[in-house]
């Protein structure tokens, strides 16, 4: 299997610039295509299986496609939206020659930073996919968000705030609409899918002051070793790796978001030393906590 990165996403985007039809504004978390064509097709040929590290969602404006995540096949065609979460393995992909898309891709760091390290209950399956349909008034929604989206993201005066307030309304929508129209029922969920649900959910929670396994492990009832196997085959990272991702977002919004000290967030988020807080965020990070303050200031 293929695991891909962000950052190979980026430079294929920015080598087959002059290839790729429509606009698309390139960020360094998140890319935003209006009316593009299948420019990431070569991407996918003779790599299947897939996994990124992104979540995508976009419209089919024109053409069709018909991926293939995990084992079901997905046939899409204008107005119908596809969301492919992080952890989803892509196994296949078709595309009509003209098929063109509106929609964005966003790391999965970037994803719980918008939503303040906490992801709506729809998004905490790492392998969720869903294709739903929109009528006439919602595709131009859509399109009208990811027009404002392209437009802002543009613009050097607008702020980070701004586009992560116009990101959790967008994401918001889909999943307003994929509880309209869905009747998929989570009781057909597998006892590891709904392990990682659980799991996850009780990370939300609680990762700010409990950043061991063992912890999450006592409340589902099983040994961490156990769950860590879970976790790690249900996902691809270990269970360990969550608690310290999320961990990490919540102390960085900290960070860019208020004026508490590092010695108040260390207290606040349950290191037993100030030390201890900024040896987990440099070995996690690759740069001290006081350094990601300042350039975000």
């Amino acid at each position: 299997m293929m695991v891909s990165d962000f950052r190979d996403i980026l430079s294929f985007v920015r080598n087959e610039r002059a290839n790729i039809e429509g606009d698309i504004y390139v960020g360094s978390k998140f890319l935003i295509t209006r009316n593009c064509n299948s420019f990431f097709k070569p991407l996918l040929d003779n790599n299947y299986p897939v996994k990124a590290n992104v979540a995508r969602i976009a419209m089919v404006k024109r053409g069709w496609c018909e991926p293939t995540v995990g084992y079901k096949k997905y046939h899409c065609k204008p107005g119908d939206l596809l969301f492919i979460n992080w952890g989803a393995t892509v196994n296949d992909d078709a595309f009509g020659h003209d098929t063109t898309f509106d929609g964005f891709t966003m790391t999965e760091d970037f994803m719980r930073m918008v939503f303040g390290g906490k992801l709506p209950e729809l998004f905490l399956s790492p392998d969720l996919c869903f294709s739903i349909h929109l009528d006439e008034k919602e595709q131009m929604v859509w399109e009208q968000y990811t027009q404002m989206l392209y437009s802002l993201s543009s613009l050097q005066s607008v702020s980070d705030e701004t586009l992560h307030f116009l990101f959790v309304s967008v994401l918001n929508y889909a999943q307003s609409q994929y509880k309209l129209m869905t009747t998929e029922s989570r009781g057909g969920w597998s006892r590891n899918k709904q392990v990682v649900e659980r799991f996850i959910r009780l990370v939300n929670e609680n990762a700010k002051i409990e950043h061991e396994l063992e912890f999450y492990a006592s409340e589902l009832c099983m040994t961490a070793h156990y769950l860590g196997m879970i976790i790690k085959k249900e996902t691809g990272i270990t269970a360990k790796e969550w608690i310290d991702k999320t961990l990490i977002t919540l102390i960085e919004l900290e960070l860019r978001y208020s004026n508490k000290s590092l010695k108040m967030i260390a207290d606040e988020y349950n290191f037993v030393s100030l030390s201890s807080l900024c040896k987990f965020y440099k070995r996690r990070t690759g740069i001290t906590a006081t350094a990601f303050r300042v350039t975000k200031s």
